[in-house]
């Protein structure tokens, strides 16, 4: 990875830690938007410095319909359905997610790979992803297997109570 490419990562890695933290802080909801939107616009920068065009536009798409679902007027905050003991055993998973990650970041390396996939290539996402870090990938993957479950679980809860 030459040094343009590294620094829009880096640059694209920062908006999106700053946009979700944004996220997770701001209490008005129009800037929560406006900070996922953010979030997009770094997902997408790290999706192309990885030459995964295709990647990048279906996540500026998706993160952008997110945020203007959240910022819009029909927005509707869910409540938690789960008692305290189980989003502290989840708060222990994500811990260990994140240390997991942490291990895999602070042993992994940049992976040299040629991209067949040109700019608007999935697959040369996809190389690079399960040439190096298939543990990140993985727990990635798990974690967004387990967040889906249990926003299901929830909004199935609260329907129940109707």
């Amino acid at each position: 990875m030459d040094s343009l490419h590294a620094i829009g990562f880096y640059v694209s890695a920062a908006l999106s830690v700053a946009g979700g933290l944004s996220v997770a802080f701001l209490a008005d909801r129009s800037r929560r938007g406006l900070a996922l939107a953010v979030v997009a616009i770094g997902v997408a920068g790290i999706y192309l410095s990885l030459s995964a065009g295709f990647a990048a536009i279906v996540a500026l798409v998706c993160y952008g319909g997110c945020a203007v679902l959240l910022a819009g007027s029909a927005y509707r905050a869910v409540e938690p359905a789960t008692g305290g003991r189980w989003r502290q055993l989840g708060a222990i998973a994500a811990a260990a997610l994140m240390a997991a990650l942490a291990y895999a970041a602070y042993r992994g390396d940049f992976n040299r790979a040629t991209y067949f996939g040109g700019t608007i290539g999935s697959a040369a996402l996809g190389r690079r992803l399960l040439a190096h870090d298939a543990l990140a990938t993985e727990a990635v993957a798990a974690l967004i297997l387990v967040a889906l479950a249990g926003a299901t679980l929830a909004w199935r809860a609260r329907d129940r109570t109707r």
